[in-house]
């Protein structure tokens, strides 16, 4: 691997949440040098050894819009079987910008610091709304978002689905990629 691709792949987490057996995918993130994956919280139990990468979990996903105490358990039940990260899907219907606060509070407090939270930014939202919810997720303690776009002033996890997707990523400002395929940060050798 050269050292381009050891930085572009120590910024990258490997997206599991739709795969079948989510321990082969650790091994690939793990071999491949990536930071982190990222997991449906009920294959937690099933992902094998985790040490030394950054394991986030999803809670409402992919809709969104689960019941919050919903959301909340979901991701306090993430932490306990080894999520060190949350990414939190919120409901793209909510218009009320103080019900939307409540709703990243409500995980936030179920999933206090040193836990990240992350709120994904879902495509559905127009630019005013994404800003909106970008501005939300900060004011409500949530240290990252993740999303296709940039929005907001918080660091940015963008997803991407391959190498010239990833380095666009990275050249908008997101100082970390989620891609679904190795692959895409590690190319294979030509």
């Amino acid at each position: 691997m050269t050292s381009d691709a050891a930085w572009l792949s120590g910024h990258a987490f490997l997206l599991l949440v739709d795969a079948p057996v989510v321990g082969d995918g650790v091994d690939r993130a793990r071999s491949a040098g990536l930071r982190g994956v990222v997991l449906a919280p009920s294959t937690l139990q099933s992902s094998g050894d985790t040490e030394g990468l950054t394991v986030a979990a999803v809670v409402g996903w992919p809709s969104g819009r689960h019941h919050t105490l919903v959301k909340a358990a979901e991701a306090r039940l993430a932490v306990a079987q080894g999520a060190t990260e949350i990414w939190l899907a919120t409901d793209p219907h909510i218009a009320d910008p103080n019900a939307l606060l409540a709703e990243i509070v409500a995980v936030r407090e179920a999933v206090p610091p040193p836990v990240t939270l992350a709120v994904h930014l879902d495509a559905g939202r127009g630019a005013d709304s994404a800003r909106a919810l970008a501005d939300a997720a900060a004011l409500a303690g949530a240290e990252r978002l993740v999303g296709t776009s940039m929005s907001g002033d918080l660091p940015h996890t963008l997803l991407a689905d391959s190498l010239d997707a990833v380095i666009d990523a990275l050249d908008a400002g997101a100082d970390r990629v989620a891609v679904s395929d190795v692959a895409a940060v590690c190319p294979p050798p030509r």
